[in-house]
């Protein structure tokens, strides 16, 4: 099947391989979009054909499940349509969302195809009719999920190749009519021996089928659209290219904004403070080069020096290492720095990377806890701490 994929987009898709590109990216939201939308209203016509004549709502709810399909397909249509769009002044950063948005309103759509599905099944359970088929209708129902089946593959294929979560999202879709379709043949085969309100069962299984492929699609578009967090792998590629750089010793506060296939990242490195001003921004630069080159995204530096060298930075660095060791709320430390070569009027300024689901309140614990500690071994310091906030990276 991947074969028969490649070979259709090199045919259909131009500059194929360029999946970043927007337009590249609507053509392949485009070619699932309209295939989609010409095989399901053939099946659709072919689905409640049979359905009429023989009297089955399993197989008329399977048919408006697949009419279903291409109204979504539209959705996808416009979807990759939009998202296409560049910048304006009203959304400087593109229009990449749309996709998301596009896959949410594929998931109402689904939502409410499967309350009238299951409306009129529950009609046909207590209200039962008798269905009568043949051979050739079994044959024509099997072929229409062969080729369901086939449709299900190509587009999470096409998804899989673009990333994308709509594509992904419509794949399901046409897996979910699948099994529709299974259990219209179950209906079929039980109404023959007799058992007419199992046609009613059945269409009220492929409801709930329905309702589950529109909460898995659902779940899938709010989670783009809210901020997801973002993956381990990518924190830990831009951490492993910002470090190859000559002159960064530490990478923390990563901060990684999407929009589509936009991608904004902002971070912090750790320099040397005996490097000049100049020095410091030719480093940052070489970061950001390296990072938009690897993500394809826009890349912000912010620069933090630090004075390893201080006569009290190994004492004060082991004390803090051994007390957050101590405490497994807290993730990590860094950015530590000592201000004044006096130790009567020094500076400790570092900032906690702390676990998740922490409440506010805990903050201050944590702080007064490891202010009292350090006081102790280092009464002349004063220590300043500052927490970084949940949508920042530091430990990848």
């Amino acid at each position: 099947m991947k074969k028969l994929t490649q070979f259709i987009i090199s045919k259909l898709i131009k500059n194929h391989e360029q999946i970043n590109l927007p337009d590249v990216r609507a053509g392949y939201g485009m070619l699932e979009g309209w295939l989609s939308i010409v095989i399901n209203t053939v099946l659709f016509f072919i689905k409640i054909i049979i359905g009429i004549k023989f009297h089955s709502t399993a197989l008329i709810a399977d048919a408006i499940h697949t009419l279903g399909d291409s109204a979504t397909s539209i959705i996808v249509i416009m979807g990759f349509k939009i998202a296409k769009k560049p910048s304006d002044s009203e959304h400087p950063f593109g229009h990449g969302k749309m996709e998301a948005i596009a896959t949410l309103v594929v998931s109402v759509l689904l939502f409410i195809a499967g309350f009238e599905t299951m409306k009129q099944s529950l009609t046909c359970i207590f209200n039962p009719t008798k269905s009568s088929v043949n051979i050739y209708v079994f044959i024509i129902i099997t072929g229409t999920i062969i080729i369901k089946e086939l449709l299900a593959r190509f587009s999470y294929e096409l998804g899989e190749i673009i990333d994308s979560d709509t594509l992904k999202a419509d794949a399901l879709h046409h897996r979910t009519d699948v099994y529709a379709t299974i259990l219209v043949i179950v209906a079929m085969i039980a109404s023959e021996f007799g058992f007419d309100y199992i046609d009613g069962i059945m269409g009220g299984m492929i409801s709930i089928i329905i309702f589950y492929s529109a909460f898995s699609i659902a779940r899938n578009a709010i989670n783009p659209l809210l901020g997801e967090a973002p993956s381990q792998e990518m924190l830990k590629e831009i951490e492993a290219v910002a470090t190859s750089a000559n002159g960064v010793s530490g990478v923390h506060d990563i901060i990684i904004h999407q929009y589509g296939k936009t991608v904004i990242v902002s971070m912090h490195i750790e320099v040397s403070d005996k490097l000049s001003a100049s020095e410091s921004h030719d480093i940052a630069e070489t970061v950001e080069e390296l990072i938009e080159k690897k993500t394809g995204g826009v890349v912000v530096i912010h620069v933090d020096p630090i004075n390893k060298n201080h006569p009290q930075y190994r004492s004060v660095a082991t004390f803090v290492e051994s007390i957050i060791s101590k405490d497994k709320r807290i993730e990590s430390f860094h950015d530590l720095r000592i201000i004044g070569e006096n130790i009567d009027s020094c500076n400790v300024v570092f900032d906690l990377s702390l676990s998740f689901n922490l409440k506010e309140t805990e903050f201050k614990g944590i702080i007064n806890h490891i202010r009292s500690e350090f006081k102790l071994t280092f009464p002349e310091m004063k220590l300043i701490i500052k927490i970084d906030p949940q949508f920042s990276y530091t430990r990848c």
